[in-house]
């Protein structure tokens, strides 16, 4: 598959408790046309363009999209300009395909600092857990299901500026240590890189087998850039009584 093809889902490709120090990539590892024979969208061609693209999306809803703009606009004019480079740039895109596949937390960073690309989680508290077996306590309130959730997310910044947010959670029942059901799972994104789209679809859920026993969440992304180009990255969150259990965004 040529490096391009592996677009945003290989950006976002991130590896448990891995960091990855890196510069741009050189032509050796990257594609060897320069950077000003890439076609992008008028939209990410000038700071300028760029507000203005911002700003259509403030007025087409995106709450968001107004903070994100000032926060762009507060960057130096060197640094909008190197941004745009950054986004529009898909020679990054090889160096983050490159992190190692695993489940959970990551950090990736390059160009000095400028780029990170992070992956985590979020949960409801546990709510002290389950009585212990030998606690002898048969009460009903012992036994009382509580409502909880997790969330894995993946997200990419360039200056600071959360570009790119991938997130889907699950939310389930347990009672004790056991997983009782799975409620409706949800998934949501903002994306502030001009010319992409992304869209995901309904997400399953499921509950594993013993002695597993997780809730279990799961959509697919789909990434289509402005070359028309498109990828799909399977995400997934699962827990337990005790909340957060693993997550992952694989490329398929």
């Amino acid at each position: 598959m040529p490096s391009y093809r592996r677009g945003l889902v290989g950006l976002l490709t991130v590896a448990v408790g891995a960091t990855v120090l890196a510069g741009l990539p050189g032509t050796a590892t990257a594609d060897s046309r320069p950077a000003a024979a890439i076609v992008i969208p008028a939209a990410g061609a000038t700071p300028e363009a760029y507000v203005d693209w911002l700003k259509a999306k403030a007025d087409a809803g995106d709450v968001d999209a107004v903070e994100f703009s000032k926060k762009f606009q507060a960057l130096s004019a060197d640094k909008q300009k190197k941004y745009l480079e950054y986004i529009n740039d898909r020679r990054y895109f090889d160096v983050f395909a490159k992190a190692v596949v695993g489940e959970g937390a990551a950090r990736t960073v390059m160009a000095g600092g400028d780029v990170v690309v992070s992956s985590g989680s979020d949960s409801s508290a546990s709510s002290g857990g389950a009585p212990s077996a030998s606690s002898g306590d048969s009460s009903p309130a012992a036994a009382q299901a509580r409502d909880m959730w997790a969330t894995h997310w993946v997200k990419v910044k360039y200056f600071g500026l959360e570009a790119t947010k991938v997130t889907v959670k699950t939310s389930y029942r347990v009672r004790g240590t056991n997983t009782i059901k799975v409620l409706p799972g949800t998934a949501w994104h903002k994306n502030y890189i001009a010319g992409t789209d992304l869209t995901h679809t309904p997400v399953d859920e499921w509950i594993s087998a013993e002695p597993g026993d997780n809730a279990h969440s799961e959509t697919t992304w789909t990434f289509e850039w402005w070359t028309g180009i498109e990828e799909t990255g399977r995400h997934r969150v699962w827990a337990d009584y005790s909340g957060f259990k693993g997550g992952y965004l694989k490329m398929e």
